[in-house]
């Protein structure tokens, strides 16, 4: 798997906002893919988010 230079700021962005804002974080883990198609990032990208998503369920 490969992420794109591009995707990884946004990544950060998404992992770092879920971890300080609550309302952010549960409707990330309640629906992350209609979250994540707000977002301009590869599906490589949002796989990273889903497996770090998975490890909190």
């Amino acid at each position: 798997m490969e992420i794109r230079n591009a995707d990884v700021k946004i990544v950060s962005d998404i992992l770092l906002r879920a971890a300080s804002e609550p309302n952010f974080r549960r409707l990330l883990l309640s629906e992350p893919t209609k979250v994540l198609a707000d977002y301009d990032i590869s599906s490589e990208a949002k796989s990273i988010i889903r497996n770090v998503i998975d490890g909190f369920r």
